[in-house]
């Protein structure tokens, strides 16, 4: 962890010195493609998954020997405005099912042979209400950063990240339209199954955040650390 940032600008030095893929195994990669008996394409998204692992591992053919997963808990502050069918309460709820390998992500790490990971993040301090203020301060945002870092697992062939919390959706949806343009309304959905009013509140609360903070959004670290977890 010495290379851990100390403030935005540390992580996106990190960010932009990071190995870029491997030209030499994506090349190899999309070369076995195209000897093996079959119409070109006609594997859809696997074959791009493939070269995308050859890529970034630096190796053909890639391996998926040793997966990692890891789970990501968080409350948002966001939720206290009825955007979600469920309340705060119900992410601990969550995290503990986890922890008795009752959810599907436990039967889905077990069918595959993949370590485990839930990491709940501060729980008891749910992020800020994004349509008033920032989801963290600047601490806040790279001390979770920094969990990720130290949760991963230097030996693992794949890393699946996954999240839970209540309100996620609406943060999503707020990331999306901050990062891809657009509204609430292009990006909200009805999550936990809101009904419509539940789903306009969603929609009208993305669209304040955005325009809370329209002016820093514009680097996506910012809008990491205003709008999400």
């Amino acid at each position: 962890m010495n290379d851990a940032p100390q403030s935005l600008s540390d992580l996106h030095r990190l960010i932009e010195n990071a190995p870029p893929a491997d030209a030499g195994a994506l090349q190899a990669a999309r070369a076995r493609q195209a000897i093996l008996t079959k119409p070109a394409g006609a594997l859809g998204r696997l074959e791009e998954i493939a070269e995308w692992l050859a890529a970034w591992q630096g190796r053909h053919p890639p391996r998926a020997e040793h997966v990692q997963i890891i789970v990501f808990a968080a409350n948002h502050g966001i939720a206290a405005r009825g955007i979600s069918a469920y309340p705060s309460d119900v992410t601990a709820q969550m995290v503990a099912n986890f922890a008795a390998g009752g959810a599907a992500i436990n039967q889905l790490s077990g069918w595959l042979g993949a370590s485990l990971k839930v990491i709940p993040l501060a729980l008891e301090a749910p992020t800020g209400d994004i349509t008033l203020e920032a989801a963290m301060a600047e601490g806040e945002c790279l001390a979770a950063w920094r969990q990720g870092m130290a949760a991963l697992d230097g030996d693992a062939d794949l890393v699946c990240l996954g999240e839970m919390g209540i309100g996620n959706t609406t943060i999503a949806a707020a990331l999306s339209a901050a990062l891809f343009g657009g509204a609430g309304g292009d990006w909200a959905g009805r999550g936990t199954g809101v009904d419509d009013a539940g789903l306009a509140r969603k929609i009208e609360a993305i669209d304040a955040a955005l325009a809370r903070h329209g002016g820093d959004l514009g680097d996506p670290l910012q809008a990491l650390r205003r709008l999400g977890t």
